[in-house]
């Protein structure tokens, strides 16, 4: 693999960005793979493929190919909105996983850094709280509050 490849797989996942690694078993020709990227002219004809493992988050050689896409996908986000007991038992085992994880709750009093350590947490009603937040396919959201003044907004 070259430096530079290198170099450009750590800033990408630096950066927490979704993107493969398309290698050449054969010939040891390694290039990024991203949806808005144009990929090589030697390996236009495998698109598709390459596209599948990629949508899928999954790694594996070309069928009938040497081909071998790696992929690299960014973080899980759990948000969870309202810091109630069960939350805090959700957050620990999330954590194992290596999930980022948000705690949505205007309650200060209960969305405290005390019972939620390490964990980013957001003062502010849900609404306006996702508002700021960057939702996409690698973001799960758990509604825990049974509080009908937030869960309803």
């Amino acid at each position: 693999m070259k430096l530079k490849i290198l170099q450009e797989i750590i800033k990408k996942k630096e950066n927490k960005s979704d993107f493969a690694l398309i290698t050449n078993l054969e010939t040891g020709k390694s290039e990024i793979f991203e949806n808005s990227k144009v990929i090589s002219k030697d390996l236009k004809k495998h698109t598709n493929q390459i596209d599948n493992f990629f949508k899928d988050k999954k790694s594996g050689i070309i069928k009938n190919t040497n081909i071998f896409v790696k992929t690299y996908s960014k973080q899980v986000k759990i948000i969870i909105i309202g810091a109630v007991h069960i939350a805090q038992y959700i957050v620990e085992f999330s954590k194992d996983l290596n999930f980022d994880i948000c705690i949505i709750d205007p309650r200060k009093y209960f969305a405290t850094k005390k019972r939620f350590f390490k964990v980013k947490i957001i003062n502010k009603w849900p609404d306006k709280a996702l508002n700021e937040i960057k939702l996409d396919r690698n973001s799960a959201l758990i509604s825990l509050t049974h509080d009908p003044k937030i869960d309803d907004p």
